[in-house]
């Protein structure tokens, strides 16, 4: 059956010489697994599709959606928000490739969530337009991102309640926590860069005690590599 939806790409893998299997979170059907045939041919239209499913890009899909089948193809594709500066800015790429890689571990078997797929959208489109004070947006980002993992944390006193770490949290550190939950990603918290770096183990640590499999993430090397200046 043909169905319309939007969708916000996480991430692809390789399948065959010419194809690729495309991670896409949609707004009616929630995460699910399309083959992308012609992508990886060596021509100009075969590079413009491939640039439909680069990691975030939020799209308007016509899909043959079968419930319960393992890959789903895609009738029609068509970019819904054109990005300005997310893929072209180091900063804002480094972002966009570790909040990805995040998105692709904590979402495994996501149904449908318009709320999920509403705040991910926003979220990104923000990213992409915002000029300057965007350093705390990865961290905004993952504390915002814990209620809809079903972890029932909303305040810092249940993140760090369940987070245990080894020292004791003093009230300015739950004060930051809660302001960075609470605030819209353009009321801008000044940090310095030890702070950012301390919040951001914390969050990481919560992350990999609550999923299972959770484990490294590679491109955390690259986003320290960009703001290690700050």
């Amino acid at each position: 059956m043909l169905e319309k939806t939007q969708g916000i790409v996480l991430g692809f893998t390789k399948y065959s010489e010419t194809s690729i299997i495309c991670r896409i979170f949609t707004q009616k059907f929630g995460l699910n697994s399309y083959i992308i045939n012609g992508v990886r041919q060596r021509n100009r239209t075969s590079a413009r599709k491939m640039a439909l499913y680069q990691p975030l890009t939020i799209l308007d899909l016509v899909i043959y959606y079968k419930e319960n089948k393992g890959l789903l193809r895609i009738s029609d594709s068509s970019i819904d928000h054109p990005f300005r500066s997310l893929p072209f800015e180091p900063k804002k790429s480094s972002i966009a490739l570790f909040l990805t890689e995040i998105l692709r571990k904590a979402l495994q078997e996501e149904g449908a969530n318009e709320e999920l797929f509403d705040f991910l959208t926003k979220s990104m489109i923000f990213l992409d337009d915002v000029e300057t004070e965007y350093e705390n947006f990865h961290i905004q980002f993952l504390l915002k991102l814990i209620p809809f993992l079903g972890f029932g944390v909303d305040s810092a006193e249940e993140f760090f309640e369940l987070e245990r770490p080894q020292f004791e949290i003093n009230k300015m550190t739950t004060d930051y926590v809660n302001a960075l939950m609470k605030l819209e990603y353009s009321d801008y918290l000044p940090m310095n860069g030890k702070m950012r770096r301390m919040f951001l183990y914390w969050i990481l640590a919560f992350y990999r005690n609550q999923l299972e499999d959770f484990g490294y993430i590679r491109s955390l090397t690259v986003l320290k590599e960009i703001f290690e200046e700050d």
